[in-house]
């Protein structure tokens, strides 16, 4: 392999993680724009759109699927190169056209065959079960958990095809793939951190289909929840993971998810331990009067807590398997 061609695999993640971006974004934005000028029902979802309730929960939703299937294809494309090396696996000429083709054909059978049935599918479970408000909104939060992993196994898919390995091309033996323009530590920290803040908007939504979403909130609060909530948590879990990644020599993406992963099931096992010690305290007689000094506490705790996981996790895991090869 030429220097020129192990340059282009070496950028091969990332122009494949740039054109699922690409493609999420399109087909959403075609979807939407064909709603809204063509459809039969044009002028209500008009009025749907133009409120704060509607649109920015629904641009933070989109968003996170964006990065979700950029990140895993990212992910997904290095881990593939990092085992079998660019030379098996980099295809530079042909594996973006494959990738491309596969991940959009498959996003379109999501969007518009997939996505309506589960969607009717919820619809008759609510209607046969004459569930209230909160069951229905945590059946949809639920439709909305299996569409992501359904985009997770498009994203591996799509790559899985674009970079299997030519029959018949010469053996060479595997090597990591270097990257020029990103260390290992950065890219530890942004796929930890990205995929810390999918999981917790996950969370949310589940929990708010399963309270029931409220519907009268102010601009305000949405941009708090919907935006400025997701983007520090970011900068916490960027942060925690940036400090556990001094020693990495490699990025080994799989594992950055798994100690992302771990760190977010871990932190929420914590805090709900935490919740239920002090809603049992705060139960008995008398002990009624100091609530918001304690919830602080917690959100706090919360915090903190998120910074110390990510950190002691990912060192942990890249310290132990640091001469095991790439997972």
């Amino acid at each position: 392999m030429t220097t020129s061609s192990l340059e282009r695999a070496q950028r091969l993640p990332r122009d494949l993680a740039l054109i699922a971006l690409a493609i999420q974004a399109g087909v959403a934005v075609a979807g939407i724009g064909a709603q809204l000028i063509w459809s039969p029902y044009a002028e209500d979802m008009r009025r749907l759109y133009s409120s704060a309730q509607a649109l920015v929960p629904m641009l933070s939703s989109a968003v996170m699927n964006w990065a979700f299937a950029a990140l895993l294809t990212w992910c997904f494309a290095r881990h593939a190169l990092d085992r079998h090396g660019p030379a098996e696996r980099g295809r530079p000429g042909g594996a973006r056209g494959v990738f491309g083709i596969v991940f959009l054909l498959l996003v379109l059978v999501q969007g518009y065959v997939l996505a309506p049935l589960f969607h009717q599918v919820a619809l008759s479970y609510i209607r046969n079960t004459a569930g209230s408000m909160a069951a229905a909104g945590f059946v949809f939060a639920l439709s909305s958990v299996l569409q992501l992993v359904l985009l997770a196994l498009i994203a591996w898919f799509a790559c899985w095809l674009a970079l299997r390995r030519r029959s018949g091309g010469g053996a060479e033996t595997a090597a990591p793939v270097g990257s020029s323009s990103s260390s290992p530590r950065g890219e530890i920290a942004w796929v930890v951190g990205v995929f810390f803040v999918c999981l917790q908007m996950l969370m949310s939504s589940l929990f708010q289909g399963w309270i029931g979403a409220r519907q009268d909130a102010g601009v305000g609060a949405l941009a708090l929840g919907w935006i400025v909530a997701p983007l520090v948590v970011l900068a916490l879990t960027f942060w925690g993971a940036w400090m556990g990644a001094r020693e990495a020599a490699q990025p080994r993406p799989l594992r950055a998810i798994a100690a992302s992963a771990l760190a977010f099931v871990l932190l929420q096992v914590i805090c709900i331990g935490i919740a239920i010690a002090w809603m049992l305290w705060v139960l008995r007689p008398g002990h009624m009067d100091d609530v918001v000094g304690p919830v602080v506490g917690i959100a706090v705790v919360y915090v903190v807590l998120m910074v110390m996981l990510t950190r002691s996790i990912v060192a942990w895991l890249y310290r132990r398997f640091q001469a095991a090869p790439a997972q």
